[in-house]
């Protein structure tokens, strides 16, 4: 089966992609940060492909897609993506699978548009994935989540320093058990599902689980941080997460750790 993975260089998107590959399919990624702007997509890129998994997204962690001076151009961005690419896989009538979010219908940029492609996608027909707070290493910027951040802040510093009190709760899965529900998802007669850790953590435990396995030490804030408890109700039959948080966390920490180390071997004049 040929694949095409829209937004297949992110977290999930290039897991996704190395999963499906593995499994003997032709998988392509189309995305932004190889130089394809999917909301000026050439619909022929999609020729010959059997079915297509809209990722691509303009997203990040909290402190991201919270951020007021990021607002309109996220708006922007993202209704410009869904309108191309609806428009395409309107007119192609491909299977397609696209994945929202627990923060759909929030309102900020993020929670409004996902909400909006989500709709979009059902009366197309698509299939539908919700997620809660997936996570693996990722390169720290401007968009990375929270995990990657203490990871990264533990290592470096021995220190993790929250902004708030650390109350806030999320659920959190792993990004290998995240692509293996929507594998079966998009394999198998559901329409929709919720794809999600078992628990729910407070970020103070997530901090505290990263600092255990380094040693670090870590420092609440005193804002209070915002939390959307909406249990998953809708999820796949048989299926559950195999990563446990303190297995995922260690994976997050041994990828951090080759992170620094080249770039630290950078670093070194020649």
């Amino acid at each position: 089966m040929n694949e095409l993975v829209l937004g297949g260089d992110g977290l999930i998107g290039s897991e996704l992609v190395s999963a499906l590959r593995s499994r003997g399919n032709e998988a392509m990624s189309l995305d932004i940060k190889s130089g394809c702007d999917l909301r000026y997509v050439d619909a022929r890129l999609f020729d010959g492909f059997d079915r297509v998994w809209f990722l691509a997204w303009d997203t990040g962690g909290a402190k991201y897609i919270g951020a007021p001076d990021r607002q309109h151009q996220m708006f922007k961005h993202n209704c410009e993506l869904s309108s191309r690419v609806f428009e395409i896989l309107s007119q192609t009538k491909k299977p397609f699978l696209f994945v929202t979010s627990q923060l759909a219908g929030q309102p900020n940029a993020y929670g409004m548009t996902k909400l909006m492609a989500e709709n979009w996608a059902r009366q197309l027909g698509g299939k539908i994935a919700r997620l809660w707070n997936t996570y693996g290493w990722e390169s720290p910027d401007a968009r990375s989540h929270v995990i990657t951040d203490c990871v990264l802040a533990a290592l470096r510093t021995g220190t993790i320093e929250l902004l708030t009190k650390g109350n806030e709760r999320r659920r959190f899965i792993y990004k290998s058990d995240c692509v293996e529900a929507l594998i079966r998802l998009f394999d198998g007669d559901f329409k929709t599902a919720d794809i999600s850790g078992s628990e729910w953590l407070t970020i103070r435990q997530v901090a505290e689980e990263v600092a255990g396995q380094l040693n670090a030490e870590v420092r609440t804030g005193e804002a209070g941080g915002e939390e959307l408890i909406v249990d998953p109700v809708n999820l796949l039959p048989g299926w559950r997460p195999l990563v446990s948080f303190a297995e995922g966390v260690s994976k997050v920490i041994a990828d951090a750790r080759s992170f620094i180390g080249e770039e630290q071997t950078l670093a070194i004049p020649r």
